[in-house]
């Protein structure tokens, strides 16, 4: 029978991993976790994103999963890789992206460690190395510009066809009024509390304001919710935001903030990668144009 110890496993991963290799990372260039499992393309812009479910690799050394969601959503992958050139192209720098290449079948990056790896060592360390990944583009981040974004891409199959912009927020707690979402308790559990913090704008108005994501969707004719047009989810099924999310931007105590955005199946296809891209590139653009005090696009020449 296999034995397993996850704290001593967990305690070893973490001295091996969470530290990179290379001391110096170059923009735009590809580094990889053990096996080519995890990817991590480094930037030089207060952007990251990480791309957890859209691997497919299924290796014999790793486990299945026995207990979890497993679907893969398609096509985040190629939108992610879209938006490093599209980011090139418009600005000459590099956001931060990170990759699973796992089929969810073997893990999940964006749950906790033991839902994620179910106590397969490989694919525990490749969770590993994932977070630590992010973690380095953080502090990237932190050294260049102080604060950034972290952008979780995700996909899901709704059928109202939106965007949905998750806050670690829940369907039930968006549909209060502004006043309670302005409220301690709701920012502490927000993504956006580190934004919250140096922003003049209330929790409430970069929920679903004047000043938030929602907000540049609709300006670019694209439905999303929450939103000025859409300020509460409705009825569906909504992706309120995950472990990734949580535990880089609820958790973390500087100035990183995080959002989850689940693309519908239109925006992730093949068909209209390049144009989901360059809409989303616009959008982030000009969010960080409105967070940073100055045109942050200033900032870059």
């Amino acid at each position: 029978m296999k034995i397993v110890y996850p704290l001593l496993l967990s305690v070893f991963i973490f001295i091996e991993c969470a530290f990179p290799q290379s001391p110096y990372y170059v923009p735009g260039n590809s580094y990889w976790g053990k096996n080519h499992f995890v990817e991590y393309v480094a930037g030089n812009l207060p952007v990251i994103i990480s791309v957890p479910h859209g691997g497919s690799l299924k290796p014999e050394i790793i486990s299945d999963r026995t207990f979890g969601v497993n679907a893969r959503d398609y096509g985040t992958q190629e939108v992610a890789r879209e938006m490093i050139a599209e980011f090139k192209r418009r600005t000459g720098k590099i956001p931060h992206v990170v990759f699973s290449h796992l089929s969810r079948k073997k893990l999940d990056v964006n749950r906790e460690e033991f839902e994620a790896a179910q106590e397969d060592p490989i694919a525990l360390t490749a969770w590993s190395e994932y977070h630590a990944f992010i973690d380095s583009a953080k502090a990237a981040e932190r050294s260049m510009f102080k604060k950034g974004i972290l952008i979780d891409l995700h996909g899901q199959n709704n059928p109202e066809g939106r965007i949905e912009i998750g806050y670690r927020l829940e369907n039930e707690e968006l549909m209060m009024q502004d006043a309670d979402l302005n409220g301690k308790m709701f920012v502490e559990k927000s993504s956006l509390k580190n934004l919250v913090k140096s922003s003049s704008y209330s929790h409430a108005e970069l929920i679903r304001g004047k000043a938030s994501l929602g907000a540049l969707f609709d300006k670019y004719a694209l439905p999303s919710t929450p939103s000025p047009s859409q300020p509460i989810p409705g009825s569906y099924k909504f992706y309120g935001g995950g472990y990734t999310i949580f535990r880089h931007a609820v958790e973390d105590t500087t100035e990183i903030f995080g959002v989850q955005f689940e693309l519908n199946p239109e925006l992730r296809s093949q068909e209209h990668t390049e144009s989901t891209a360059n809409l989303f590139v616009s959008v982030i653009i000009d969010y960080l144009n409105i967070h940073y005090g100055e045109k942050f696009t200033e900032r870059l020449n």
